[in-house]
């Protein structure tokens, strides 16, 4: 069950006094956040639950949010007001009680428009006594100023006092991008930086206007903005790192100054000057590190930044725009529409508290739901502006009118801190908000008609077409129930949409039938021939239920309550083309047998797969002793590991590769009569009873019966060995492709179920010995090659044997292998179990040596290549004639051929010019340019840009000076 979060009822945390009218309108409340420090090199800015307020003509107020209390106030003059947020800072030392507030602010007087920057100190000593002072910069920024925040404190020892003293920075930011930055304890200007950092991005001759600053650490903004990639931040000596060296950043938005009112808006990331380089007066340290476009253009917007989340967000025109960072591009993510929304504050990444002139409501803009709702009181009579939200508190404030209010945001407590920060999808089911629809219809295309829906699949559940299927279905029993067997193909083959061939050239390609026995059978039963597809891709689309129908009556079922010791499965039309057409069509799957004799088969339960499976290759194999059929199953279906392990037994053992009598020898395959041949006697059973053989006639009919033997294995052995006929061996590859790529699981306990242990090793040895036909035991740089070349395996090959050897020792398990000198004594073979495993890991062993010597190979000779190509323009150019002033003759140089310099690399020429995000062509700066170049060098060089460099950047050929340390 879906719960939510409860908005609490607000509360008035604080009155406020009315502020002084400004120059151009009324007076403001300023609300900046206070931060706390504790002294130490560890020691982070932490966000305290207090407020600093500051109110036009009047003071700077700090609150205590949850107390509701006031700290302390400091005056300003009635004719001043505040031009930014100011900024509160406390730091406390760990040796001792002593705590020192400082606070921020930015004023403008109304009268003389002097822009001053004050600092307010309070010192509380252990004993209690307070000590103020004050400290004023007058500044002469053109724009007052927009933002202001101190950098990390930097803890010194004071010798004197053996106490700790704090060190900071105070950065302020001008409207204009003008940058500030002031000693923190006396206001002392220690350097400004120029708006340029910041317009090299916008159009020329377009001013800069700050919209928003955050400040961050480095290490923030690495993981968060950029997913941890720090390759922008190599301008720093150290190494940043989150509990070390972390400098000071800061994040920006800027707009042209003179733009419309849809504005084109850019993030800068600048990094501020290290400890070491704030000490240098009158410098200016600024580093610009990073700047893109944001993808939408608007209006006057408000910004929230999350750095450690990396989440954007943007609050214009009554719409929230959140962007995600991908290497410091912002994309869009997401866009919520709330038209009365006048501020926001971001919760988590799923929870957004807005508020408008009556409500605060908290909506998801991930999955566009509203997620709970709270009444403002009428009678106020202004808006509520979000100030900050207290996620240890879980408290949000805002100011309405000259309120403070607090409203305290009540998170389900069943769910762990986790999940209610991320929030559910239930929470937003039937909570969504309505989408604007487009008022601009899609204009209307005409495309062009499918082919494939041109006609609709065949099976149809109409009407018509299930009687028609009635029809035909008991037209064709007919047509098998009188023997008409050519009438049953015919009506199958129209089903099948397959073409018949004409009677001359049925003649003409006889010898082309796949399943005939004998040549006399086929014409006496004077059976249609089919005209089979050149490619399987070509078999038309079929109802799946004449599939089943065509199986049921090829194939026969056999219970075990009828016949224990008979297989279940076999054929009743061997010499069939429908069995011909069922194979390469690739319909004799598990499934669609399953299908077909669905009634059948429940006897079995979940053992009917492995039935199939064992069953069906040994059929085919039965009806086509030549395999032919089976090679072509293999390759047209779609197999389980049943059936190809099972296939893989009948090849093998009709190569005579498998030691286990269980497995079907070549010879009984070879003379297994045919289903439907009618059993005839013998000369031997025509002779009368009464006749008597002597020894010497038994002994020679013996004879004479394995001598027609041996001559049909070595008729048949001729006929499939040969290089014309390769069946075996296409239909192992094709077996062992399709089980290699079959789980792994599945695949070993179906090797263990159907192969014995012998039968497993026989399997290896097959494996093994394709390893080393494949030539993946020879070495690759060997001087001596073999006189006949042989084509190359697929690289895929050994990847094929690996998988299928790893696989088969999975198989034989631990207590086989254990148990290996008895199976090899069984073989009457010699060696025992060490023996076979310093063979196996010795050809293991060459295989991988030849791999890793052919990726020695490919590395050296790509490397050559690449040289080649980089130097092949400067061979070209060194080639040229070239013309001297005083007319000499050009002398002719000629290369010497010899190996290329492996290791060597051909300097590439650093451009001048580098694409923008939106494919704008600037010019690339001298910073950049030393920071290719530094890459190129290695880590014992020194490279220096030379004052020529400097200066030779228009004329596009740079000057570098390297020295190397040696």
């Amino acid at each position: 069950m879906a719960t939510t979060l409860q908005i609490h009822k607000p509360y008035v945390l604080k009155a406020l006094s009315h502020p002084l009218d400004r120059p151009d309108g009324p007076g403001k409340h300023t609300i900046g956040e206070v931060y706390g420090q504790l002294s130490g090199p560890a020691s982070k800015k932490r966000k305290r639950s207090e407020l600093a307020v500051a109110i036009d003509g009047d003071s700077v107020h700090l609150y205590d949010i949850p107390s509701a209390q006031a700290i302390t106030s400091y005056l300003v003059p009635p004719q001043a007001y505040f031009t930014c947020a100011p900024y509160s800072l406390r730091w406390r030392s760990a040796t001792s009680k002593t705590a020192s507030r400082y606070t921020y602010a930015s004023t403008q007087d109304s009268l003389s428009a002097k822009k001053e920057i004050k600092l307010f100190k309070d010192v509380v000593a252990e004993a209690g006594n307070t000590t103020s002072t004050t400290a004023t910069y007058v500044h002469r920024c053109a724009k007052p100023v927009v933002h202001l925040s101190a950098t990390s404190v930097r803890t010194s020892r004071d010798t004197l006092t053996n106490q700790d003293t704090p060190a900071h920075d105070v950065i302020a930011v001008a409207a204009d991008g003008t940058l500030i930055s002031l000693a923190g304890e006396t206001l002392t200007e220690k350097w400004q930086s120029s708006p340029s950092i910041l317009t090299q991005e916008l159009p020329s001759n377009t001013g800069c206007h700050v919209d928003f600053v955050q400040p961050a650490l480095a290490a923030d903004v690495i993981d968060g903005m950029f997913g941890g990639k720090n390759e922008l931040f190599g301008v720093f000596q150290e190494k940043i790192h989150r509990q070390g060296f972390n400098p000071d950043i800061l994040v920006l938005v800027t707009s042209p100054e003179k733009s419309e009112s849809s504005r084109q808006r850019y993030l800068h990331i600048l990094a501020l000057p290290t400890e070491r380089a704030s000490q240098q007066v009158n410098q200016q340290n600024v580093i610009p590190i990073f700047a893109a476009p944001l993808p939408t253009k608007t209006g006057a917007a408000k910004f929230q930044l999350d750095v450690r989340s990396g989440t954007l967000q943007e609050l214009a025109e009554g719409v929230l725009y959140t962007y995600a960072f991908n290497g410091g591009i912002p994309r869009l993510e997401n866009k919520l529409e709330v038209p009365e929304m006048t501020s926001f504050l971001r919760l988590s990444k799923t929870s957004v508290l807005a508020a408008t002139a009556d409500s605060l409501t908290i909506y998801n803009p991930v999955y566009r739901s509203l997620q709970a709702t709270a009444p403002l009181e009428v009678g106020e009579g202004a808006s509520c502006e979000l100030v900050t939200y207290l996620a240890s508190r879980e408290i949000a404030v805002g100011l309405r009118g000259t309120s403070l209010i607090a409203v305290q945001i009540e998170a389900p407590k069943a769910r762990t801190s986790k999940r209610r920060a991320e929030g559910l999808l239930a929470d937003s089911i039937r909570r969504g908000l309505p989408r604007a629809q487009p008022t601009q219809k899609r204009g209307h295309v005409e495309l062009p008609p499918s082919a494939i829906l041109a006609e609709a699949l065949p099976g149809t559940m109409t009407e018509e077409y299930l009687a028609q299927l009635a029809a035909d279905t008991a037209k064709a029993d007919e047509y098998l129930n009188a023997n008409n067997l050519k009438g049953f193909e015919e009506l199958l083959a129209g089903q099948f949409k397959i073409q018949l061939k004409a009677k001359k050239e049925k003649k003409e390609n006889k010898d082309k039938k796949v399943n005939s026995t004998t040549e006399d059978k086929t014409e006496t039963l004077d059976l249609p021939e089919w005209s089979w597809p050149s490619k399987r891709s070509d078999y038309p689309q079929v109802d799946r239920r004449w599939v089943f129908y065509a199986i049921s009556r090829v194939f026969s079922w056999t219970s075990s309550s009828e016949n224990p010791k008979a297989t279940h499965l076999s054929c009743r039309l061997a010499e069939s083309s429908v069995l011909n057409y069922l194979v390469d069509a690739g319909h004799l799957t598990i499934s669609n047998i399953k299908s077909a004799f669905k009634e059948e088969i429940r006897e079995l339960g979940d053992q009917v797969d492995n039935v199939i499976g064992e069953e069906l290759p040994a059929v085919l194999v039965e009806v086509d002793p030549a395999m032919e059929l089976l090679v072509v199953y293999l390759s047209s279906t779609q197999t389980s590991p049943s059936e190809l392990v099972t296939s893989i037994k009948l090849i093998l053992s009709s190569l005579d590769l498998l030691n286990s009598a269980s497995a079907p020898k070549l010879q009984e395959l070879v003379l297994r009569p045919s289903p439907n041949a009618t059993t005839t006697s013998s000369e031997a059973d025509k002779q009368p009873e009464d006749t008597e053989m002597t020894d010497d006639d038994a002994a020679i009919t013996k004879q004479l019966d394995q001598a027609e033997q041996e001559l049909q294995l070595t008729e048949y052995l001729a006929a499939t060995t040969s290089s014309r006929y390769p069946l075996r061996a296409r239909g192992l590859s094709a077996a062992f492709s399709k089980l290699s790529a079959c789980p792994s699981l599945p695949t070993v306990q179906t090797l263990r179920r159907l192969l014995t242990t012998e039968e497993i090793v026989c399997l290896m040895n097959v494996l093994r010995n394709e390893m080393i036909k494949d030539g993946w035991t020879t070495s690759y740089v060997a001087d001596e090659l073999p006189e006949e070349e042989q084509e190359a395996p697929p690289d895929g090959s050994i990847k094929l044997i690996a998988d299928l050897l790893s696989r088969c020792i999975d198989a034989v398990g631990l207590g086989g292998w254990m148990g290996f000198d008895a199976v090899l004594a069984s073989w009457g073979s010699q060696q025992d179990a060490a023996e076979f495993f310093n063979y196996f890991q010795n050809e293991v062993s060459v295989a991988l040596e030849g791999l890793n010597e052919t990726v020695r190979l490919q590395g050296m000779i790509g490397e050559a290549t690449n040289y080649a190509k980089r130097a092949n323009t400067l061979l070209s150019a060194a080639a040229k004639p070239k013309a001297s002033s005083e007319g000499e003759g050009t002398a002719v140089v000629q290369l010497s051929a010899g190996p290329l310099p492996l290791g060597l690399k051909t300097e590439e020429k650093i451009g001048l010019e580098r694409v923008r995000g939106g494919g704008e062509i600037v010019q690339r700066s001298m910073r950049q340019i030393g920071m290719f170049v530094s890459k190129k060098r290695r880590g014992y060089e020194v490279h220096r840009i030379s004052e020529e460099g400097l200066l030779s950047k228009g004329s596009g050929r740079p000057s570098l000076v390297v020295q190397e340390a040696l």
